[in-house]
C-alpha cells in the first residue's frame, strides 16, 4: 500500500468488517494458542523442581509453596520461579521481531534513535510558547497538546504555543478525545506555518470513547447510538485529513484514560481492542463512514497506552496489546506482512493514577520505571508527565519540564536501551506474563464484544461498573499492605507528608473538571487534606 487513502466502499475482495466483527465475538471466546515445551537444562542436571520446592519450603518455616506466587489485579498470577520445562520458549507461536503477530516488536532493526520523545504542554498557559522552544531545541521530538483547550475561543493560544514548533516540523499530538473542531484548529495552525501537510506525520487524537471517558469536549455516557454517530462522523473527517496528510494519525485508541479511572490493565488494553474494533465498523461498515477497507482503515488509527511504576509489567502489556491487535486485523483480512510493517502505532504515556502529592520526588523514580517498561516493549513514543503534575496540574515547574523530558533523553541516548531489540525475549517471566496477559486482555474484550461493543459497554454503565470493582479491590489490596505506595503508604518522610499533601486534590491536574470517568490516584486516601484530614474522593480529570 502506498499509503494514501482512497475513500471508496469495501470490495468483494475484502472481508466486511461487519462479518469480521461478528466472527471476532467467537474468536474472542477462544484464547490465542499456548505451547507447553519442555526443555533440559544441563546446568542444572542434576537439580530438579522438586529438588528445589522441596529446600523453598523448608526456607518458608511452615508456610505452603504458594504463599511465594503473587496474584495480580486481573487474577494473572506469577510464580517464585519460571524454568525451562514448565515456560520455556522453544517453540513460541509469538515469532521474530518484525514478523506476524509483533509480540517481538514491531521491526527487524532497532532504530537510530529508539522511540520518539513527547513532551505534554497547555497551550492555555502564557509560559508555554517558551517551555515548547525549550524543549523543541533540547531534544524533545513531539509536543503533546494537553486537553482542557476550546477550539474556538482558544485557537489563538494554540497557534502562538505550538505554531512556530510546527512551521519547524516538530511532531503536534493532540491529546486523545480531541474532536473535528480541535482536529481543525492544529490544521489552520499548520496551514498558517507553511507546513507541508504531505510530509506532515502528527497524531491528530481524534478518540470520541476517549472524550466521554475523560469528560472532555463530550462527556455523553448514556447513549450507544450518538457514540456511534460520533465515531462515524469523526471516521469521515479522518478520512478527509488522511487524504490531505497521508502520514498523519488522525484517529486513537486511548486506554489510559481507563487505567486513570482505576482499570486494570487488561481491562485497559479490552477497551483499547474495542474502540479498535469500533474504528474498523464506523470507518468500514457504517453507511455513515467513510467505507474504507480495512487495511486502510487500521493505518488511521494509533494507540496510547499508560506506563506504570512496574516495569515487567509495562513491558508485557506492549507486547500483549500488539498480539491480541494482530489478531483482531487478521480476522479482519487485513495483510500483515507487508513492508511497511503492522498497522499500528503505539504510544505510551505514564499514568497519572500513580503520581502522589506526598513526597512528590518518588514520583521520579515511578515515572523512571515507567518509561523503561514502555521503551523494552517497543512502543513509538512516549510522554512523561511531570513530576510535580498532582500539584501543580499542566503548570508545572521548570523542574518538573527539565526532568520529564531528560527521563526520556538519558535512557534514550545515555542507556541507549532503544537500540536493544526484543529485550523481553528469552525471559521465561516475561514470556509467561505477556501471554498470561494477552489471554485475560483477550478474555474482558470477548466480555465487551458481547455486550454489544465498547460504545455499548459504556451507555450501559457495564464498563464503568467494572473499572469501580477494579479500582475497590485495588485500594483493598494497598489497604492490606499486599501494595505498597513508597512514600505514601510506606517509607514515608512526615515532612513532605506535611508541606507538599496540603490542599491537594485527590484526583489530578487542577483545574480540570470532575465528568466522565474521573481520575482516581492510588495515593489520594492517604494524602492530607487542607486541615489535615484523610482525603477518600477522587475529582475527576
Amino acid at each position: 500500500m502506498d499509503g494514501h487513502l482512497s475513500a471508496r466502499p469495501l470490495r468483494e475482495s475484502h472481508i466486511p468488517v461487519r462479518k469480521a466483527t461478528a466472527t471476532l465475538r467467537t474468536v474472542a471466546r477462544t484464547p490465542p494458542s499456548q505451547h507447553d515445551t519442555a526443555l533440559g537444562d544441563p546446568g542444572f542436571a542434576d537439580v530438579s523442581e522438586s529438588d528445589w520446592e522441596a529446600a523453598a519450603e523448608g526456607a518458608l518455616r511452615g508456610e505452603p509453596l504458594s504463599s511465594l506466587h503473587t496474584t495480580l489485579l486481573d487474577g494473572v498470577e506469577t510464580a517464585p520461579l519460571y524454568t525451562a520445562h514448565r515456560h520455556g520458549t522453544e517453540a513460541d507461536p509469538s515469532g521474530l521481531p518484525g514478523s506476524a503477530p509483533f509480540t517481538r516488536g514491531a521491526a527487524a532493526a532497532s532504530g537510530a534513535q529508539g522511540w520518539q520523545v513527547r513532551q505534554i504542554h497547555d497551550v492555555r498557559l502564557v509560559s508555554t510558547p517558551d517551555a515548547v522552544a525549550v524543549d523543541t531545541t533540547s531534544g524533545v521530538d513531539a509536543v503533546t497538546v494537553a486537553r482542557g483547550w476550546d477550539a474556538d475561543g482558544d485557537a489563538a493560544a494554540l497557534g502562538a504555543g505550538i505554531g512556530d514548533a510546527a512551521g519547524a516540523g516538530v511532531t503536534i499530538h493532540l491529546q486523545s478525545g480531541a474532536s473535528p473542531a480541535h482536529a481543525a484548529a492544529l490544521l489552520d495552525v499548520f496551514d498558517r506555518h507553511g507546513v507541508d501537510l504531505a510530509g506532515q506525520n502528527s497524531w491528530l487524537g481524534l478518540d470520541p470513547i476517549a472524550a466521554a471517558a475523560s469528560g472532555w469536549h463530550w462527556a455523553d455516557l448514556s447513549s450507544c447510538s450518538t457514540l456511534v454517530s460520533s465515531m462515524c462522523g469523526t471516521a469521515r473527517s479522518a478520512a478527509e485529513i488522511a487524504q490531505r496528510s497521508p502520514g498523519a494519525v488522525p484517529l486513537e485508541a486511548d486506554g489510559s484514560v481507563f487505567a486513570d479511572a482505576g482499570a486494570s490493565d487488561a481491562t485497559e488494553l479490552a477497551a483499547m481492542l474495542a474502540t479498535g474494533v469500533a474504528w474498523l465498523r464506523a470507518i468500514c461498515d457504517n453507511a455513515d463512514g467513510p467505507g474504507l477497507n480495512p487495511n486502510a482503515a487500521a493505518r488511521l488509527l494509533g494507540f496510547t497506552l499508560s506506563a506504570g511504576p512496574d516495569a515487567f509489567l509495562v513491558t508485557a502489556k506492549c507486547r500483549a496489546l500488539r498480539m491480541c491487535w494482530a489478531r483482531v486485523l487478521g480476522t479482519c483480512g487485513v495483510d500483515d506482512t507487508g513492508d511497511e510493517g503492522p498497522p499500528m502505532r503505539l504510544h505510551a504515556v505514564t499514568t497519572t493514577a500513580m503520581l502522589s502529592a506526598v513526597d512528590p520526588w518518588v514520583n521520579m523514580l515511578r515515572a523512571t520505571t515507567a518509561t523503561f517498561g514502555a521503551a523494552n516493549g517497543g512502543v513509538d513514543a512516549i510522554t512523561v508527565r511531570p513530576f510535580d503534575a498532582v500539584s501543580a496540574g499542566h503548570a508545572s515547574s521548570g523542574l518538573g519540564w527539565r526532568v520529564a523530558a531528560n527521563t526520556q533523553l538519558i535512557l534514550r541516548h545515555e542507556s541507549r536501551i532503544g537500540s536493544v531489540i526484543d529485550p523481553a525475549g528469552g525471559s521465561w517471566y516475561l514470556e509467561d506474563l505477556t501471554r498470561k496477559l494477552a489471554h485475560a486482555a483477550w478474555d474482558r474484550f470477548g466480555e465487551i464484544e458481547a455486550a454489544g461493543g465498547i460504545c455499548a459497554a459504556m451507555a450501559s454503565g457495564e464498563l464503568e461498573a467494572s473499572i469501580a470493582a477494579e479500582r475497590a479491590l485495588r485500594n483493598e489490596q494497598i489497604a492490606a499492605g499486599e501494595h505498597v505506595l513508597v512514600g505514601v503508604t510506606d517509607f514515608v518522610d512526615s515532612p513532605a507528608q506535611q508541606d507538599s499533601g496540603a490542599g491537594v486534590p485527590a484526583g489530578e491536574p487542577a483545574g480540570t473538571p470532575a465528568v466522565g470517568l474521573g481520575v482516581h490516584r492510588w495515593a489520594a486516601p492517604y494524602e492530607a487534606g487542607p486541615a489535615g484530614e484523610a482525603v477518600t474522593g477522587a475529582a475527576g480529570s
